[in-house]
């Protein structure tokens, strides 16, 4: 973690006092390195550890995924980390996976996203199971963040959540074991595909996703 240390002057003018103060937006976004993947919640900067394959490889995954259910319905963008999401002057996050619809993309600058996505993904890591689980699950259901969803790479699950009044309700699997998406309108996953090895064919799933639209992507 890291903070800014400012010089405090007591009483004597010999002496001085270091005191820590909380880093804002503006600071992170100038301290961060382009292409480091880090947080800023509540003025503290936590950097990630050096991902394991298996995260990049879930993140990568879902995105595709996102990326190309989205594209073929005309919806939004999707983002990819390192993205940088301002959400106030001490909250700057930066999920693995964001998605914006086509209306709201004016949030989006040449620096950052500036609001709340309506979509965000964390892919859980050993050193990030608590922040995903804890401060950012409350900061973004705070800020208004519509949907979220939860791959937990040690335990091959994922859970969605929706935000109803500030507060998330947990999206439960129909009878065919599948969790529908409330911002993605027709788009499933099942949490089953996340204990397979090798992970499922993205192809084969947006075929069976997409329809009779799979045949027009990339047209």
């Amino acid at each position: 973690m890291a903070y800014l240390v400012k010089q405090t002057p007591r009483k004597s003018p010999h002496k001085k006092i270091l005191k820590r103060v909380p880093i804002t937006f503006d600071e992170f976004y100038e301290m961060v390195d382009d292409g480091v993947k880090a947080d800023l919640l509540d003025g503290q900067i936590i950097r990630d550890l050096p991902a394991a394959p298996k995260h990049g490889r879930e993140a990568g995954w879902v995105s595709t995924m996102i990326n190309c259910y989205a594209d073929a319905h005309d919806l939004g963008e999707t983002f990819v980390a390192p993205a940088t999401v301002r959400l106030s002057q001490y909250q700057g996050p930066e999920p693995d996976v964001f998605f914006i619809r086509k209306d709201r993309l004016s949030i989006v600058n040449e620096k950052f996203v500036e609001g709340p996505p309506d979509l965000c993904v964390e892919v859980i890591s050993k050193s990030s199971r608590q922040r995903d689980r804890g401060r950012k699950f409350v900061l973004y259901a705070d800020h208004g963040v519509r949907e979220y969803w939860l791959i937990d790479s040690l335990r091959d699950t994922l859970e969605f959540y929706e935000n109803i009044e500030g507060e998330w309700r947990e999206i439960k699997p129909d009878e065919q074991g599948r969790l529908h998406s409330k911002v993605l309108p027709g788009f499933w996953l099942k949490p089953a595909w996340l204990a397979a090895k090798p992970l499922p064919s993205v192809l084969k799933i947006l075929r069976e996703i997409l329809g009779e639209k799979f045949d027009a992507i990339g047209k």
